[in-house]
């Protein structure tokens, strides 16, 4: 039998130290506790996270907690324990509105963490699927960005089969990846046309008409923060910093971003790639490593330079300096879909979709939901797609 519990519930939030008073608790049941109280786990959680089928950085405490703390404190932790008490399963949910009218719980994606998959424990699959599942209640499960291919969207499917809930993917759309492949050169230059190839190979030279043209990857505690805070200025100059996107843009995302940045940095899992000219950064990749994946998580370049393309040639460079690790399998771009620098680069993709577990035998409700939310995420295609465009033509008017 399996245990369910909700850190930090955004249903009853109570101050640290504050917990629901019950004489009897069944065997499978629902908790909440402040996000202190959820670091009374933190051992076991890493040890999930480092072990999980499936990787996701975004879902690691040193990086969940800081996210939750300065992002959205209402976030809640599900954690799924098996019979013998140990941590098999963990995501973080909020409360939600299939299509704004069904009631659901959803698994928390953000701008910052674009990705939904849940740590599971390889050896407990079944398991973990089926608590994760439960989660939901009387009401939908809504996993926003979930790997449609992997072992864990496999077993909750199979999980929900299993209690008579329908399933349904919407929003599927690809995102491009670099993966190690035995089979072709490890420079990920030479897998592109023989133009393109050629091109950026000018412009780098031209680049390097400028000065000194240097690629460095920065490992190390103390080098990482100092080219971090290059990044948050050199991120704050560009478009993002006009449109108030940028890290930097506020308070609670620049506190949230240095936290995650340093709590990783002193863990050796942050690599920040950059092309220097002299002792200046003309381009800045932040990078995460969890397991066998890394994350080429923020970018930002010195628009002065553009005509260098400084951000496709960083994301190269970025790309072939993480491969080396022997350790790293594949580089996730953590880019939208279609995006249409990284896409031209990397050819290799992973299949992402929002997967909805309904209620048990579905229901009238449920279907509607459905319905709206699909026309929900129809309507947000089609912003992003006028997005782009108006973003195409501030590019192209700026001096």
């Amino acid at each position: 039998m399996s245990e369910i519990g909700f850190p930090a519930s955004p249903l009853s939030r109570r101050p640290p130290g504050e917990r629901r008073n019950r004489a009897r608790r069944p065997a499978d049941s629902l908790s909440t506790l402040s996000p202190a109280e959820a670091t009374a786990s933190i051992d076991g959680w890493r040890d999930l996270a480092t072990r999980s089928a499936e990787a996701n950085v975004f879902f690691h405490p040193g990086f969940l907690l800081p996210a939750i703390d300065h992002l959205d404190p209402t976030v809640a932790v599900a954690t799924v324990r098996g019979g013998d008490g140990d941590l098999v399963a963990l995501a973080p949910m909020v409360s939600a509105r299939l299509g704004k009218i069904a009631p659901a719980t959803r698994i928390w994606v953000h701008d910052y963490g674009p990705l939904g998959s849940p740590l599971v424990d390889p050896s407990m699959l079944d398991t973990a699927a089926a608590g994760m599942i439960r989660c939901a209640g009387a009401g939908s499960l809504v996993i926003p960005d979930l790997p449609l291919a992997g072992p864990v969207a496999t077993a909750l499917i199979e999980a929900a089969t299993r209690a008579g809930r329908p399933c349904e993917i919407v929003d599927e759309h690809a995102r491009a990846v670099l993966n190690r492949r035995s089979d072709g050169p490890a420079d990920s230059r030479a897998l592109l046309p023989t133009g393109r190839r050629k091109e950026l190979a000018r412009q780098m030279r031209r680049l390097g008409d400028l000065g000194a043209v240097t690629i460095e990857t920065a490992t190390d505690h103390d080098r990482v923060r100092a080219r971090f805070e290059e990044f948050l200025v050199l991120e704050m100059d560009s478009w993002k910093g006009e449109a108030g996107t940028a890290l930097a843009s506020r308070a609670a995302t620049a506190a949230f971003a240095r936290e995650v940045v340093f709590n990783r940095s002193e863990r050796g899992t942050v690599r920040i790639v950059s092309i220097r000219l002299g002792d200046k950064p003309v381009a800045i990749v932040v990078c995460f490593v969890a397991g066998a994946t890394a994350y080429t998580w923020k970018i930002a370049h010195d628009a002065r330079f553009a005509r260098y393309s400084p951000g496709a040639q960083l994301m190269l460079e970025a790309g072939d300096s993480l491969l080396a690790d022997p350790a790293i399998a594949s580089v996730d771009s953590c880019a939208s879909a279609n995006h249409p620098m990284i896409d031209a680069l990397w050819r290799d993709r992973i299949a992402l979709g929002t997967l909805v577990v309904g209620p048990v035998g579905g229901g009238p409700l449920y279907r509607i939901g459905l319905a709206a939310c699909r026309g929900e995420i129809a309507a947000r295609a089609t912003a992003r797609t006028l997005r782009a465009r108006l973003k195409q033509t501030h590019g192209a008017r700026r001096p």
